[in-house]
């Protein structure tokens, strides 16, 4: 299995032998969470009998729990390294996912279930994303995290299918021991060569600086909410038009096997032209896009909107993570990770608490979708 993933045509320069390593963990872990992360809002909203507010402040609280211990990841991973880091997040992942399924029988559950996510994403994304600013070649970086981001489109273009003929034909408790068996094998990959570190301590003063010396970027990054309500309220919106899993799992592969052809184009482009005027463009984009899914009332109106969703995401997303990786690299690239995952999780806390607010007054998913529209244009201030 040891074996080089070069793409001479695609980067400009040989990708690291650490980042190919990822490459292959994060496609694994992610054909694994797109096989549940459609149907996971579905599941609480039709089989737990929750509300979408209910949901919604769910989420909150796993948000509100993640602003705190990601400092307490970052130290971890300081110390013990990324790739062991990012292994100690997998059995928090299958935790999540058997407490999330035993809520069905006892709501209780969801108690360990938020804690479980919540410790999982302290220990996976600060690991990651300082894995791949530290060691992305120089001149590519949009490259290699578009291939990133890439590889995680391309998985779930099989999984939400797999995971809709799964839950049509096993039931839906069985998408979640699948998604479980197949994310232990994203282990693998992580050791496939020794990983080459040294230990370092992490202390949330230095992130607190940043915080005081780049009070805009900071900001910027709470248009991350608009990702935690397309991540909820969407399919639950599409499970109302769409009742049947298999074939809502098929919509959401074919509209991201669209956005997934764009994604590498998109990483060409960042990295030859300006990165803050493409982040806006898709900014602007990604806030019509959602005015555009009000009057959407059919699967045909779901398919289209949802692939033009995801391809304006990735033209946010990609320029985004370069210049947060370019900047983390010019200061200290853990301490301003910490700030980066830090101000997302506050912008989707507040936006999971203003959907709450806006739902319940409205009921209205028009409402919530205006609501993302103004939420998405706060990525102008990157």
């Amino acid at each position: 299995m040891l074996f080089n993933f070069h793409l001479p045509h695609y980067f400009a320069n040989k990708v690291r032998s650490q980042v190919e390593h990822l490459y292959f963990a994060v496609g694994i872990g992610n054909l694994a969470q797109s096989i549940v992360a459609l149907f996971e809002p579905i599941f609480l909203f039709a089989v737990v009998g929750m509300t979408i507010e209910e949901i919604l402040l769910f989420v909150a609280a796993v948000y509100a729990i993640y602003i705190f211990t990601i400092p307490w990841g970052a130290k971890i991973a300081s110390r013990y390294g990324y790739a062991h880091t990012l292994f100690f997040s997998i059995p928090f992942t299958i935790l999540f996912w058997l407490t999330l399924y035993g809520a069905k029988d006892n709501q209780m559950m969801l108690f360990p279930a938020m804690f479980f996510l919540a410790i999982q994403k302290s220990l996976f994304w600060p690991a990651f994303h300082t894995s791949l600013a530290r060691f992305a070649n120089g001149g590519q970086v949009a490259r290699e995290f578009s291939m990133a981001y890439s590889i995680m489109n391309f998985v779930q273009i099989i999984g939400p299918f797999l995971g809709g003929v799964i839950a049509v034909y096993f039931g839906i408790g069985a998408t979640f021991v699948v998604a479980s068996i197949i994310y232990l094998f994203a282990a693998i990959p992580l050791f496939w060569s020794k990983e080459v570190f040294t230990p370092k301590e992490y202390t949330f003063k230095g992130t607190w600086e940043l915080y005081k010396q780049y009070p805009k970027h900071f900001f910027g990054y709470l248009g991350y909410g608009e990702e935690l309500l397309a991540l909820i309220v969407w399919p639950i919106f599409i499970y109302t038009i769409v009742d049947n899993f298999e074939q809502l799992g098929l919509m959401i592969t074919v509209s991201t096997l669209v956005a997934t052809a764009f994604a590498l184009l998109i990483g060409i482009f960042t990295d030859s032209h300006s990165k803050r005027l493409t982040l806006r463009v898709g900014a602007f984009f990604t806030s019509l896009i959602w005015l555009a899914r009000i009057p959407v009332a059919s699967a045909f109106g779901v398919i289209v909107t949802d692939s033009l969703a995801r391809t304006s995401k990735s033209i946010v997303t990609i320029p985004m993570t370069a210049l947060t990786y370019e900047r983390a690299e010019s200061t200290h690239i853990m301490h301003y990770v910490v700030g980066y995952e830090q101000a997302l999780s506050i912008g989707k806390l507040l936006a999971a608490l203003l959907g709450i607010i806006v739902f319940g007054l409205t009921g209205s998913f028009a409402a919530v979708f205006l609501l993302c529209a103004i939420i998405a244009l706060m990525f102008l201030l990157l």
